[in-house]
């Protein structure tokens, strides 16, 4: 990992090359691709996709996300097997603490192709409490996770207050700390003062509520410091 903030951008199969090229055009470091996304979900299909990600000299994370966090109903063995296709040419492979049937496979996947292993949770609802945001880094940790990303939806000043707190305590771990909808959108800058290692943005469409459009977050960046 960088020791410098890294910009993830989220794409699905969309018009790939062109955004990939605009990615490149201003400064994206990564691109989660959103295979749940898709329109072909066969392998080799999928396999082209990634490939040309690197093409373009980006960092990859490679996400199948679960239905139950925001993703599309892929069963988990399906799930796995796009996994397993990609293992090799992603940098990291992100996998729900919730996918309790396939998260320690799709770990040990990334150990053996010596890549990293993000393990993600996500609350569109809310921002648990203190000891419940503790419990799911720890659990996430001891899955053996190399990266470990929280998600939530901030409904009050206090919300980014708690997200950045726990952050901050356990900074000598790799984490994303991420609040979700407009109070939130400090902490995709902000977070990096605290601990957190990525932060993810759009171009056109955004994923997720309170993402902030790429070019605007890199100036962010640079404003505070925190990219040249």
């Amino acid at each position: 990992m960088d020791t410098r903030p890294l910009v993830v951008l989220p794409l699905d199969d969309t018009d790939l090359e062109k955004k990939l090229s605009i990615a490149v055009d201003k400064g994206i470091d990564m691109i989660e691709l959103r295979i749940d996304q898709f329109s072909d979900l066969s392998i080799d299909y999928i396999e082209s996709r990634a490939s040309a990600v690197k093409e373009y000299d980006l960092g990859l994370i490679a996400t199948v996300r679960s239905k139950e966090e925001g993703g599309t109903d892929i069963p988990d063995s399906d799930r796995l097997s796009i996994f397993e296709a990609v293992a090799g040419i992603a940098d990291i492979l992100d996998i729900e603490l919730t996918s309790q049937s396939i998260n320690r496979k799709v770990i040990e996947m990334a150990r053996d192709e010596g890549k990293m292993a993000l393990v993600s949770y996500h609350d569109f609802e809310k921002t648990p409490v203190e000891d419940e945001i503790q419990e799911i880094i720890d659990r996430s940790a001891a899955l053996g996770a190399d990266i470990i990303k929280y998600a939530f939806k901030v409904n009050s000043i206090g919300d980014v207050s708690r997200i950045m707190c726990v952050t901050a305590k356990n900074r000598e771990k790799k984490l994303v700390a991420i609040g979700m909808g407009d109070l939130g959108k400090i902490t995709r800058v902000a977070g990096f003062f605290f601990g957190s290692v990525l932060t993810y943005t759009y171009i056109g469409r955004s994923f997720a509520p309170g993402q902030i459009e790429a070019g605007k977050l890199i100036e962010e960046l640079k404003f505070y410091g925190l990219r040249s």
